[in-house]
């Protein structure tokens, strides 16, 4: 333990390993003078014009202690006999491990990135989400154990709350933690939250993006999120919860106006989101697609309208994608139609 001295008048020497006597120093600011010494065979030199009243062995193993109270009594010689001996045993302080953000991409693992696969490989824990891919883990992550805290629609069976404790005790343990999203972590990921908390308990977090599923799924069916002459602004929508009207709003305008819309987590709400955007005047003609449980084997593409969707689209279940926008009719009957007018901008 740390000696409760005044030294303020005190000639200091403290002794040990560097990262050591850094630990301790603050602790003896005060002092008239202070000299620090890492090696014992610095100490006669050292101790040429400085007379210490206070010697401090800055250590924590016994036989280190005793190695440098032999060390300074051979070099203080007869003038050891006035100086007060302290020792300062400290533990070190813990190795703080660190996170890896991941995003895992849409569900194929040959869209995860090469950084991804890097961190994987040196995790010690990696923590799981249901939608990322998982077959080849044991592989990716050879020396990390693995534990699934994925959520699916009405059945967190981990919360958030325990996830990012989970996160934080393996990273204040000195572990590598990879946490593994699917499709990017930074896109109703959660992510930005995740790198706080971790943030908050001073860990180091890498952030490495991911493929995001309201790109990726409608480009599987074909279907271009921006056309030129056609659409030239999209934008990501969740439909986990019923949109407000101020944002049915703002979407009708986006899709008057020639804009497409990606709506993940929207297979719930899609009754909603239909009424409201057809009360506030898009048509019924409005193009739309779904992708369901893209780059799986039981992967569907759905083409649909905004007037028969709710029909149409009736058994489509989670995990979707709903894309709707003019774009989405180049998976449809009016393919050449919308193609050409692209082609016209050239």
């Amino acid at each position: 333990m740390f000696a409760d001295l005044d030294v303020t008048s005190a000639a200091v020497l403290l002794c040990g390993a560097s990262e050591r006597v850094g630990q301790v120093a603050p602790k003896y600011k005060a002092a008239a003078e202070v000299m620090s010494v890492y090696s014992a065979d610095l100490l006669p030199s050292a101790l040429e014009g400085f007379s210490p009243s206070v010697v401090v062995i800055c250590a924590e193993q016994p036989d280190e202690i005793g190695s440098w109270r032999q060390a300074i009594k051979d070099a203080l010689g007869g003038r050891g006999l006035h100086a007060v001996l302290l020792v300062d045993s400290e533990p070190a302080p813990q190795r703080v491990g660190r996170v890896f953000l991941i995003g895992a991409g849409p569900g194929d693992p040959g869209l995860m990135t090469r950084y991804a696969l890097k961190a994987l490989s040196r995790a010690d824990v990696v923590l799981l989400d249901h939608l990322a891919p998982h077959q080849d883990l044991p592989r990716w992550a050879p020396k990390a154990s693995i534990i699934d805290v994925g959520k699916i629609p009405g059945q967190h069976r981990v919360p958030q709350r325990e996830i990012d404790r989970l996160m934080v005790e393996h990273a204040l343990a000195g572990r590598t933690v990879a946490r593994l999203k699917g499709g990017d972590p930074y896109v109703f990921g959660r992510g930005a939250e995740e790198l706080y908390v971790c943030e908050q308990s001073g860990i180091p977090v890498t952030v490495y993006s991911g493929v995001t599923s309201s790109i990726a799924l409608p480009a599987l069916a074909g279907v271009p999120i921006t056309l030129r002459g056609v659409s030239h602004m999209f934008t990501v929508v969740s439909g986990h919860a019923p949109l407000g009207s101020s944002e049915l709003d703002q979407l009708a305008g986006l899709l008057k106006d020639g804009g497409t819309v990606s709506l993940l987590m929207g297979v719930k709400s899609l009754p909603h989101t239909v009424a409201g955007l057809r009360e506030r005047g898009v048509s019924a003609s409005l193009p739309m697609i779904a992708v369901q449980d893209g780059f799986r084997p039981n992967q569907r593409e759905i083409y649909a309208t905004l007037g028969d969707c709710l029909e149409t689209l009736a058994e489509v279940k989670p995990p979707a994608v709903i894309t709707l926008g003019e774009v989405c009719a180049v998976a449809g009957p009016r393919r050449e139609e919308v193609m050409a007018r692209a082609f016209e901008t050239h």
